[in-house]
Order: structure tokens, then C-alpha cells, then sequence
């Protein structure tokens, strides 16, 4: 197959999350890399010398895009479509949290620290927990949601629903539906 002798730095962010969601960190190689974009390895150790480092830019940017458009949502008044709102978002990143979470546990076990650039990844969560404090907290004092719930128990399940792995045939957006339809409504008839 003939090499391509330029990329851009989106082409090479998107073939890692492919690559990455495919054979995961510890298969991820610049040579698999560099088939997948059709140049020589050469070509990417000239912007990365490692695969951390990449990774940490990669997610680094993908967490970006999120603030982004977490700081453009047009939040609802509504208190349920607020959630769905939040939930939807949360869901359409649940890729990059799960590999954020592999990568750190995986720097955490060279004993290495690689920090995202700028400490996008605290920001991220500081100003998501944020907000789904305020939701929750604001839901309880409304009475949309029961006030003897734990309100730190409440944030936790729903920033890190994205982590529930399901071994079903279930798509992204079902599971995302049903983990939604659990935490919002229970799981028992009425």
C-alpha cells in the first residue's frame, strides 16, 4: 500500500481512538498506528516520540471538545430534560472517560506521571461534579428528587454510569437509555 505523506493532527487523534477502542492501550503500537493512516512510523515520531504522550494529547483534546460543548449547551428549565441533556453528553464522551480511566490506571502502574496538558482532565471533572451538584442539589431542595439520597452517592452514579460495561449486544445509545431509565425511574414496576 502506497504511504500518504501527510496527516493532520485530527486524522491522527481519530485513528488512536479507533485503534485504541479496538486493541486497547497495551496492544496500541506506532506501527499499527502508522498502517492505520498509511504513512511510515518515522512520520509519527516526528510529533510524539512515545505512545503516552500521545495519548495523554489525544485525550487531552477530546476532553477539551467536551468543555466545549458542555459551556455551549443550552440547559433546559425543565428538570428532566436537564438530565436527559447531561446524561446524553456524559454518554456521548463514555469512550474517553473509559480510556482516561485505562490510561491512568496504566501510567499509575509504570509509576509514571503524565499529566494532561493544562489539567484539562481535573478541570473536567471539578466543573461536570459541579453541575450535577448544583442539578441534584437544586432537585432536592424542588422536591424532584428524594432529599434523604445521599447527594456525593447521587453525583457519583451519574458521572460514572459511563463506566457500567455491559456484556450484552446492547449499542452505546440503548445502554445509555436503560442506565438513564434506572437511575432516573428504578428498576421495579409500580
Amino acid at each position: 500500500m502506497p504511504r500518504k505523506k501527510k496527516f493532520t493532527v485530527e486524522d491522527l487523534y481519530h485513528q488512536t481512538h479507533l485503534l485504541l477502542m479496538k486493541v486497547g492501550y497495551d496492544q496500541f503500537t506506532f506501527s499499527l498506528l502508522a498502517d492505520e493512516l498509511s504513512v511510515s512510523r518515522a512520520a509519527i515520531y516526528k510529533y510524539y516520540s512515545n505512545k503516552d504522550v500521545l495519548i495523554s494529547d489525544y485525550l487531552t483534546f477530546e476532553m477539551k471538545k467536551l468543555l466545549e460543548e458542555f459551556d455551549q449547551m443550552e440547559w433546559s428549565s425543565d428538570r428532566e430534560e436537564h438530565f436527559n441533556q447531561l446524561f446524553e453528553l456524559i454518554f456521548n464522551y463514555s469512550d474517553v472517560h473509559q480510556l482516561s480511566n485505562v490510561f491512568t490506571q496504566k501510567m499509575k502502574m509504570k509509576h509514571e506521571k503524565i499529566q494532561f496538558k493544562e489539567n484539562i482532565s481535573k478541570e473536567l471533572h471539578e466543573r461536570f461534579f459541579g453541575h450535577i451538584q448544583s442539578f441534584i442539589l437544586s432537585c432536592q431542595e424542588t422536591g424532584f428528587i428524594k432529599k434523604e439520597l445521599p447527594a456525593n452517592l447521587l453525583i457519583n452514579m451519574i458521572f460514572h454510569s459511563v463506566m457500567i460495561n455491559t456484556s450484552s449486544d446492547l449499542t452505546q445509545k440503548e445502554r445509555a437509555g436503560y442506565i438513564r431509565e434506572i437511575l432516573a425511574h428504578g428498576m421495579f414496576q409500580k
